[in-house]
């Protein structure tokens, strides 16, 4: 989308408290992971994470969560995790230089303090009585023990814990302090009478379910002095049975405003649906603003909308609705931290869009490793991946024009080397052709886009229905081919089958009429989900049939959550730890390999949706030969443009 002639309300000043902001641009809190060091500061790394996304013209920056105090949910046998701390002096230095070198840029800083996880404390939390909150709740992950309630005591401890740090975080020269009071996590657990059970004045009607969340509103207030902007972050609703509903999320909007909050950054949910504080690509983009705007009706500070905005044209609509005050963008600036800035440039077809897939940002965090990017391997390790120019000039072919192609000849093109991209088929993409992807993954549909233009951009030369045999390209003079042919699908031997009723997978992605066709979906991974959702939307009648007990398992937990409710939505008969043992005529015999019971499933067509296999294309053990992308193995989008990039960026 193009703004021209247009001054956006995006880039207009705005005041949280008596902080004044150059635009309305929020960096979501996002925890960098590994790029903490294990006493608690933010690495070198992690700020310089956070600088790029100044330089790239944000308005504030929310840091991930930082503990107050380490006297609760650890003892001195626990390992050390990557989390920032603002309990001690020493602190005051990442703070301070975080601050300062954002504020170069113009960029103010927001320090997220956190009370605890409560019931999502880990396994030795929990085996150690270290699992803590309001009431006696079972943790959320394994072995599931329950926490034990806080006493008046530990409680007062961690609203002293709250003072000091705020004092830790003034000092240091930033500008605000979030409270995180969001997705169910020890300050959220206070709030909710289904986590809060007490019988003291912390617990019963509303206003005491607050107590906590005002007592540490309070002690910030004393610590950086009672004008120091404080923002407070929750989930209006938590949209599970028992949890707060909308009206009482508005009550509380009107309450905390009461206790001194200066601004309300408005989310959604909790764990128990990861899909909604973390939405995947197939959640609508927009979807949530209509919370904060719910929440603006019952107050007068600012209020900022969170989740899945994304995009500039969204933004600006959310904010010229006068809907809310300001937008957060949480992983479309980890994508590309240059997204203010492009905007405001009118070059919004310059920014690489997020694919709300995860897997460089939350999966990452939860393997312990640092925090990047599926379609930014840049982001997080800004400094030893940065692409700079080669000292020779090079002759290098490109083979295949899906991700990892595009990919790999756009960075070779940075590096200022000669590049020629041959693609078979008549446009790019590969199994990302834009008329391979459905209508639930705009996401992934904008980034291919987004590749084609960029391609198209450079000097790379390109043919198209050009297939190239690899030993015709060795033999010309030639420094390097990169070898990004992509994978074809598994085939199965299934007795019985009549191939004319087969389906290729991909097939099931580009029509869009099934009226009434019954689709027998053989493979129940991502590839056979997402074609079922697909086939369902359109009309069709898909059948899923998987061997194993559990569906789209590689997805990461978020993804896969809100696809089996898209799954449930459309109602999709699916027969897990089932195999198809023969098929005659349109009849498929399948027995269940645990309970050993025989069905019958009669299908129009039947599609082998049973994962991909390398594409091994002869190279002569060339040394010239860079294989990249699923040619070399068969992943996930992140790992084709990850794979592509730290390959092309060394040659």
């Amino acid at each position: 989308m193009q703004f021209l002639n247009k001054k956006m309300k995006l880039f207009t000043k705005g005041r949280i408290g008596s902080l004044q902001l150059n635009n309305r641009i929020i960096m979501a809190p996002m925890n960098v992971g590994g790029n903490n060091e294990s006493d608690g500061c933010l690495s070198e790394r992690g700020i310089d994470y956070f600088v790029e996304r100044a330089k790239g013209g944000v308005g504030l920056i929310v840091t991930g969560a930082v503990r107050v105090t380490r006297e609760f949910e650890r003892d001195k046998d626990t390992v050390p995790l990557w989390m920032l701390f603002a309990d001690h002096m020493i602190h005051t230095k990442w703070i301070n230089e975080l601050s300062e070198r954002c504020h170069d840029y113009g960029t103010k800083v927001c320090i997220q303090l956190t009370a605890g996880g409560g019931r999502q404390a880990g396994r030795y939390a929990q085996e150690h009585n270290l699992a803590i909150g309001p009431s006696e709740n079972p943790c959320h992950y394994p072995p599931f023990q329950n926490t034990r309630p806080m006493t008046k005591e530990e409680i007062s401890k961690i609203v002293l814990a709250f003072e000091n740090a705020a004092r830790i975080v003034k000092n240091a020269g930033a500008d605000a302090i979030q409270l995180h009071g969001h997705e169910g996590y020890l300050m959220d657990q206070f709030t909710s009478p289904l986590w809060n059970r007490r019988q003291d004045e912390y617990g019963g009607l509303l206003e005491n379910r607050l107590r906590f969340s005002k007592e540490l509103i309070d002690a910030v207030k004393r610590g950086a002095g009672k004008d120091f902007p404080v923002i407070y972050r929750y989930g209006l609703s938590h949209f599970i049975e028992g949890g707060r509903s909308i009206e009482e999320g508005m009550e509380m909007a009107a309450l905390l405003e009461s206790y001194g909050v200066d601004a309300l950054d408005i989310d959604a949910g909790c764990y128990e649906n990861w899909y909604l504080p973390h939405p995947p690509t197939t959640v609508e983009c927009g979807s949530f603003s209509y919370l904060a705007e719910l929440a603006r009706k019952r107050v007068s500070i600012p209020v900022i909308s969170s989740g899945r905005i994304g995009y500039a044209e969204i933004a600006e609509e959310i904010l010229e609705k006068n809907q809310v005050d300001f937008v957060c963008l949480g992983r479309p600036l980890i994508a590309d931290p240059e997204w203010p800035n492009k905007t405001k440039s009118n070059r919004t077809d310059d920014i690489r869009p997020c694919l709300a897939c995860h897997e460089g940002c939350l999966k990452r965090l939860m393997l312990h490793k640092s925090l990047s990017c599926a379609v930014n391997p840049l982001a997080g390790n800004e400094k030893y991946l940065q692409v700079t120019k080669s000292s020779q000039k090079k002759k290098i072919v490109v083979i295949g024009g899906g991700v990892a192609g595009i990919v790999s000849a756009i960075t070779l093109h940075e590096r200022g080397h000669d590049v020629t991209l041959y693609e078979k088929e008549n446009e790019l993409g590969g199994n990302f052709q834009l008329k391979y992807i459905p209508h639930f993954k705009d996401d992934y549909r904008k980034y291919i886009e987004y590749l084609i233009k960029q391609i198209r951009k450079t000097k790379v030369k390109i043919f198209l229905n050009t297939f190239v045999e690899m030993t015709s390209v060795l033999d010309n003079d030639i420094d390097a081919i990169f070898k990004a042919v992509g994978a074809p699908f598994k085939r199965l031997m299934i007795n019985g089958l009549n191939e004319e009723l087969t389906i290729n997978p991909l097939r099931l992605y580009e029509d869009r009429d099934f009226s009434d066709k019954v689709i027998l979906i053989v493979g129940g991974g991502l590839i056979g989900v997402e074609a079922a959702i697909n086939v369902a939307s359109h009309g069709g009648k898909p059948t899923i049939v998987e061997i194993t007990g559990s569906l789209a398992k590689t997805s990461y937990r978020a993804n896969r959550d809100h696809l089996l409710v898209l799954l449930d939505k459309y109602k999709i008969p699916i027969l897990t730890n089932t195999k198809i043992e023969n098929i005659q005529s349109n009849c498929a015999q399948c027995r269940n390999v645990v309970t050993g019971e025989l069905m019958e499933v009669t299908f129009s067509n039947l599609s082998i949706c049973a994962g991909m296999e390398p594409n091994r294309v002869e190279s002569e053990d060339d040394e010239r030969v860079i294989t990249v992308g699923d040619a070399d193995t068969v992943d996930n989008v992140m790992y084709a443009v990850w794979s592509a990039f730290r390959k092309a960026r060394l040659v």
